[in-house]
């Protein structure tokens, strides 16, 4: 172990003993597990499911309604797991009409309830709850998942990410102390002007961080800045993109550019990570230990290579369990070969995530648009909106689509008009319409940010490009 890591793992052990979080230690329990055998790891995901449904049926009103009405009780399942199937899917209009009945009532554990905002993929807001648990788990699998890419605790690592528009004096604190103690730093994907840009990559220059973690369209962007600027010698030992489609055009890109490999992450604030690709980048990896990953499709369990509705239950958010939750997306399973890396969790062959448009700004960039969604404040993730779509309709014009529920405040309308015009241009002109409903695209998928411009331009996460140096 270096003098670095030794520090590193002092420092969040007193983070520790000061919250009562556990996340270092959930970090080494990942490490553990990921080299369990297949039916090791079943058996533990197993167990894991149990103990959440028996919780379920006890703390979580919603849930022992369900259950009862679907016939089925978590002991079920001791002699027959497939009895799970009996449980209806929870989709994002359940949860928002079920919202206070799908939290638990155990005194103890309401107290570490954390509230959350996002609007997935769909441009659907959604609010919901995380215990602490949740929290320590999922960021130590980032961790770990960092560990795949050629990151070793202690290392100094960057961040391509959202961040707040607007954050408070205590939020600004505490963000800078999180990133003291992992040892990172991070540049605002919200608003990557080339000023941004070329600050960032003066600190890449002179810091040297071995991992970069990002947005697919905000490393690509960074990536074309970089190949057109004087920074020859930015490299990584590994990037990671995660939040948006990875298209292989993307991928090869940004690694020609950095000269590292780029792997692929899934995941959602709802569930943390869901899968993520190892070193040998054969599919990626489930974590099976904090999310068990069901592809359906019409219905039935998908074969391998057969492309379906993805529903997870998260095993670790007792504070406000989603179990068969509907995300949105569509992903297909691997088959069934063992992956050359030695980790036996199963694979996804492919994820079919949320499709961005980037937006063209006057001063020619190309701004990532699912701040709105999925940004650090989720600014459009609000009790008063059913959904919402955000269209940039030329260089100077935004509109927003919001289908109300009730009344949207006009400091609501206010703040949004401010935050975009802080990310595309304070010149831009936002218009609000208030449909009855938004349709989706011929796919049947719903698309929340769409540019013109960039489509008609050949700018954004569903294009194909070519490599110009």
């Amino acid at each position: 172990m270096t003098i670095n890591e030794t520090f590193r793992r002092g420092v969040l052990n007193l983070h520790t003993a000061i919250t009562g979080r556990h996340i270092l230690d959930c970090l080494d329990e990942l490490n553990r597990t990921q080299w369990l055998s297949y039916d090791n790891l079943m058996d533990m995901q197993r167990y894991k499911q149990q103990r959440l449904l028996e919780y379920a049926y006890q703390y979580v009103p919603y849930y022992h309604r369900i259950f009862d009405n679907a016939g089925f009780h978590p002991n079920d399942m001791r002699d027959n797991p497939a009895a799970f199937q009996k449980l209806p899917i929870l989709t994002k209009s359940l949860i928002r009409e079920n919202f206070s009945e799908l939290q638990t009532t155990e005194p103890q554990r309401r107290k570490q309830l954390s509230k959350v905002t996002t609007s997935g993929s769909t441009g659907q807001p959604l609010v919901f709850y995380q215990d602490h648990a949740f929290r320590d788990n999922v960021t130590a699998d980032i961790q770990r998942h960092l560990g795949w890419a050629g990151w070793k605790m202690g290392q100094l690592h960057a961040y391509l990410w959202g961040g707040a528009f607007e954050e408070t004096l205590s939020h600004s604190v505490r963000n800078r102390l999180i990133d003291w103690e992992w040892n990172r730093f991070l540049s605002n994907a919200f608003t990557l002007t080339e000023e941004k840009m070329a600050a960032f990559a003066e600190q890449v220059r002179r810091q040297r961080p071995r991992i970069l973690f990002g947005y697919a369209s905000s490393l690509l962007s960074f990536a074309q800045f970089v190949r057109q600027g004087s920074y020859p010698d930015i490299t990584f030992d590994g990037i990671i993109s995660s939040a948006e489609v990875l298209p292989e055009a993307f991928r090869q890109i940004i690694e020609e550019t950095f000269k590292c490999r780029v792997y692929n992450r899934y995941g959602t604030k709802e569930l943390g990570g869901v899968a993520s690709e190892c070193e040998a980048q054969n599919g990626l990896h489930v974590s099976v230990e904090n999310n068990l990953v069901e592809i359906l499709n019409d219905g039935h369990t998908a074969q391998p290579g057969e492309v379906g509705s993805i529903i997870v239950t998260n095993l670790n958010n007792w504070g406000m369990p989603f179990i068969r939750y509907s995300i949105g997306d569509e992903a297909s399973w691997a088959d069934g070969s063992k992956c050359s890396c030695g980790r036996l969790s199963p694979r996804l062959k492919s994820v079919e995530g949320r499709i961005v448009d980037q937006f063209v700004t006057r001063d020619g960039r190309a701004s990532w648009a699912g701040f709105a969604g999925d940004g650090y404040s989720s600014l459009l993730a609000q009790p008063s909106i059913k959904q919402f779509q955000i269209i940039q309709e030329s260089i100077d014009n935004i509109k927003v689509l919001l289908v109300k529920d009730g009344e949207v405040p006009v400091s609501l309308l206010k703040r949004i008009e401010r935050t975009m015009q802080a990310a595309f241009g304070e010149e831009i002109a936002i218009e609000f319409e208030f449909p009855e409903k938004i349709s989706p695209m011929p796919s049947g998928k719903h698309q929340y940010a769409i540019s013109k411009l960039s489509q008609s331009q050949g700018i954004g996460t569903n294009m194909t490009l070519t490599n110009n140096s």
